[in-house]
């Protein structure tokens, strides 16, 4: 892999007037009031539901997150009057929180409408169950709090796996990927693919809008897979599950000969898979990549072929006619 600055960086807020305009159709949310505060910041991937806070504990709520007011809330509301309303809405008036949203569709008490206009605190609205729409807002806030790098190499979708091909500029890695596409695999980003680390335990690739869907070949510039090969050949995003570098000739003193160990490369604290292959004359490396891809399925599976033929040998050497050093031959070995 060639040497990138690898650092993660996370974004770390996301403006409620971009989750309206990127989550609207997926959140099924609407504006009730506060446009005026449209541009305030969600600075917590975390959600609350504020039932604590309504109950008086004003120290829980957390200006940063999205309150959800869910039908648990709402008719703990329905059930006061007016001014006990506005009591239990006090704790809230007075912090600058991002947004509210309620749920399910429900109507919204005219006590909270009037706080959020006052305080130009948006009101959302989403005809979703509670549970549906913060699965898919932690969904939504995930993708901009996620840790994320940038990684100069090729993203491919082989077999279902996600293989990110690594190595010097000029080695072939767009090349392969190009032959890979011909067997009918998919791409998902030449050149630069932008990682993010989703929930602390996945990678996912993808290249990044402008360049979406093309390709530099050497000798043949800028070319269009999904022009040339149809939408199918592509996919927006793929999870990193191996990373195969291709090494020169003379440099591959640290490949792997056996594959009992499997080495690995880590990128935003995870460990993945990692495939050395020498590109020399003569050598397939579409072919190399797509059975490595098959040997990693294997592996997931618990088949492990260095590992089985070096328990072989180990159990062949402790038998009495190996240690004697007599063999059984045929006759035919004779001949």
């Amino acid at each position: 892999m060639e040497d990138n600055d690898n650092s993660p960086t996370v974004d770390g807020q996301v403006s409620v007037r971009e989750l309206l305009e990127l989550a609207n159709e997926y959140l099924e949310i609407e504006l009730l009031a506060g446009e005026g505060g449209l541009d305030k910041l969600i600075t917590h991937q975390r959600i609350q539901k504020p039932g604590l806070a309504m109950a008086g504990d004003a120290e829980f709520v957390h200006p940063g997150r999205v309150q959800v007011f869910g039908a648990s809330e709402i008719r703990f509301m329905d059930k006061l009057d007016a001014e006990r309303r506005r009591a239990v809405l006090q704790p809230f008036s007075e912090q600058p929180l991002s947004c509210v949203a309620i749920t399910k569709g429900l109507e919204a008490p005219p006590e909270v409408v009037s706080m959020c206009e006052r305080g130009e605190i948006p009101l959302l609205r989403s005809a979703l169950l509670s549970s549906t729409f913060i699965d898919r807002l932690n969904h939504v806030l995930d993708a901009h709090f996620a840790p994320r790098t940038t990684v100069h190499g090729v993203l491919m979708d082989v077999l279902g796996v996600g293989v990110l091909l690594t190595g010097p500029s000029g080695i072939g890695k767009s090349e392969c990927a190009l032959d890979l596409i011909m067997r009918g695999h998919r791409l998902v980003s030449d050149d630069v693919v932008e990682i993010h680390c989703r929930q602390g335990e996945t990678l996912v690739g993808r290249g990044p809008e402008m360049i979406r869907s093309h390709m530099e070949v050497r000798g043949l510039g800028i070319i269009n897979i999904a022009h040339l090969f149809g939408v199918a050949a592509t996919r927006q995003r793929k999870r990193v599950e191996l990373i195969i570098e291709l090494q020169p000739e003379g440099r591959d003193r640290d490949c792997e000969r056996l594959g009992i160990d499997q080495q690995t490369r880590q990128i935003l604290g995870l460990e993945i898979p990692l495939v050395c292959l020498p590109v020399a004359s003569g050598r397939n490396l579409s072919n190399l990549v797509e059975v490595a891809a098959r040997s990693l399925l294997l592996r997931l599976k618990g088949f492990n072929p260095a590992e089985e033929l070096n328990a072989r040998l180990q159990q062949s050497m402790q038998q009495p006619q190996f240690a004697m050093g007599r063999y059984d031959l045929d006759e035919g070995d004779l001949e």
